[in-house]
């Protein structure tokens, strides 16, 4: 069977990288999460050329030769050294990701879930801190009689789920 291999070079680094399709699949979606996250962020086409040229300089340090093939699990190390991509979602909610008038979209996001994801949804929709949502949820489930956590449970079922935040803002912003 013949392995498949893309040959690509980053942003900032002269190298060029040969990958097996699995670590190309791999680099292509964090690359494009990032993209997504970053989108309303006026800098994001240096903040990407940053990244490709740190996900370059890292997979250059792999290569003990030019006809190395970065696979799958090279391509994972990689991504995790170099982590996730900081989007900032708490101040570009807030300062200018999602409108505070207009039509907003009341959801629940799995991403940072603990139970739903209800919170999570109501604190962005509120443009308030998760945390404060939990423990308003809390504090009038004990006083109303845990009302309130049916309430909870009700809007698990009906409301819309959403993945992520970033496909959240995604879907806001369009």
């Amino acid at each position: 069977m013949m392995q498949q291999v893309i040959q690509i070079s980053l942003s900032g680094h002269p190298t060029k990288f040969n990958l097996d399709a699995d670590a190309y699949d791999e680099l292509r979606q964090y690359l494009d999460r990032a993209r997504i996250g970053l989108k309303a962020d006026p800098d994001h086409e240096e903040v990407m050329r940053d990244l490709e040229q740190s996900i370059g300089e890292r997979l250059a340090d792999l290569l003990p030769a030019d006809e190395h093939i970065i696979n799958l699990t090279d391509m994972t190390e990689v991504l995790a050294a170099v982590g996730p991509v900081d989007t900032g979602h708490e101040e570009l909610i807030i300062a200018k990701g999602i409108p505070r008038g207009g039509r907003r979209r009341l959801v629940r996001i799995q991403e940072g879930q603990d139970i739903f994801g209800v919170c999570q949804g109501l604190a962005v929709y509120a443009h308030m801190d998760v945390d404060w949502v939990r423990t308003i949820f809390f504090m009038l489930a004990l006083v109303t009689g845990g009302v309130v956590g049916l309430v909870y449970l009700a809007m698990a079922f009906i409301l819309p789920v959403v993945p992520t935040l970033d496909e959240y803002i995604a879907l806001e912003t369009a």
